[in-house]
């Protein structure tokens, strides 16, 4: 496996997310229903930890300075300074379909600020909603904490294969409680272990191992396991007279933990394959992959609730014109505001921490 390919998966992925936001899923052409191919966007996000779990392990191994400071430095940039930009997008896009500024919401600000946001239509214990609607936003409270939890994890236990066994580990126990008594810390443990699977991905390819079912037999076993319990919390939902919905806790939470045990058994079986019709089909979606952070998180404010272009009375022209003011707004939010704006405040981190250390107790 080529890095090439994560990102022409990266691309793809951000590509469906949009897709499945914006495109009614009763779409048909010639009497078929190809709308319920657009049905899976929180499969999409399960992609997305994986690929993310890779790609931070997988930086970080190849980076001299391994302090915290520059990793969290780097992870907050990385997130933050686009991510406030479209918070003030929000804001005016809630303000300008009301015809006037509305409440800033200053305490949910807040809560996404500290990455506490998570989707209360969907899952129970949810301690904010995402800010201003942009229900996208759920996902990168759950990032955040990955990259938190993922430092103390590889510099305070040094064995490679003792922190997957405690996190594997970690994850099906928190997931027995999570079905006892659902709250949002358990919830980020339990899905630590579907990110973690990227991380144990990354480091069988860093070490050139073949990535095969029996290498991967540890997180695939903690995934089962913690899908077998998600099974048995549906079926007691069911038994205590509720519904099982397919896009709501509990079934939710058994889609993602069965989907993240899909990816790499689709892989392994697509690579024995040669990888056949991949570069046709996946790889142009690369050129994406440089924008997709940006595109995920403004393509709601941007796309979905944009209702500008409705005096073209035309719903395709619409829609691409939102897509192309979303895809313009992520070129240039990601590929000129966001370097812009990184290197001075490396810069000046960099200036005050070394400050502070020269000199704690004037500072």
């Amino acid at each position: 496996m080529k890095l090439y390919k994560l990102e022409a998966v990266r691309g793809l992925a951000a590509l469906y997310v949009i897709l499945h936001h914006s495109i009614p899923h009763e779409v048909s052409l010639g009497g078929v229903n190809l709308g319920i191919l657009l049905k899976f966007g929180q499969e999409a996000v399960i992609l997305f930890f994986l690929l993310s779990g890779f790609v931070i392990d997988y930086s970080f191994s190849r980076g001299k300075d391994k302090s915290f400071s520059t990793y969290f430095q780097k992870r907050f940039f990385r997130l933050y300074i686009p991510l406030l930009f479209v918070f003030l997008l929000g804001y005016l896009s809630v303000s300008a379909s009301q015809a006037g500024f509305v409440n800033p919401d200053w305490k949910n600000l807040v809560q996404n600020l500290f990455m506490l946001q998570d989707m209360a239509s969907l899952k129970p214990a949810v301690l904010a909603k995402p800010y201003m609607g942009n229900s996208p936003l759920w996902s990168l409270s759950y990032e955040w904490w990955f990259y938190m939890l993922f430092y103390p994890l590889v510099r305070f236990i040094k064995a490679p294969q003792q922190q997957s066994k405690i996190v594997f580990g970690l994850g099906v126990v928190s997931t027995l409680l999570y079905a006892l008594h659902p709250n949002a810390i358990l919830r980020v443990l339990m899905y630590l272990s579907v990110w973690w699977l990227g991380v144990f991905l990354s480091r069988l390819y860093r070490e050139e191992r073949a990535i095969t079912p029996r290498a991967i037999a540890l997180p695939m076993a903690s995934l089962a396991l913690s899908s077998t319990i998600l099974l048995g919390d549906c079926w007691v939902y069911r038994m205590q007279g509720n519904a099982l919905q397919f896009g709501i806790h509990p079934v939710l939470e058994l889609r993602h933990f069965a989907f993240a045990i899909i990816i790499p058994l689709a892989a392994m079986l697509w690579r024995k394959l040669n990888w056949i019709g991949f570069d046709p089909l996946v790889k142009p979606f690369a050129a994406l992959a440089p924008i997709s952070y940006v595109a995920y998180i403004s393509h709601y404010d941007l796309v979905v609730k944009a209702k500008y272009l409705s005096f073209l009375n035309n719903t395709a022209l619409e829609w691409l014109g939102y897509m192309g003011l979303m895809l313009g707004f992520s070129y240039v939010l990601e590929l000129k505001i966001y370097p812009a704006l990184r290197s001075p405040l490396v810069q000046m981190t960099q200036r005050i921490t070394q400050r502070f250390s020269a000199n704690p107790m004037k500072s």
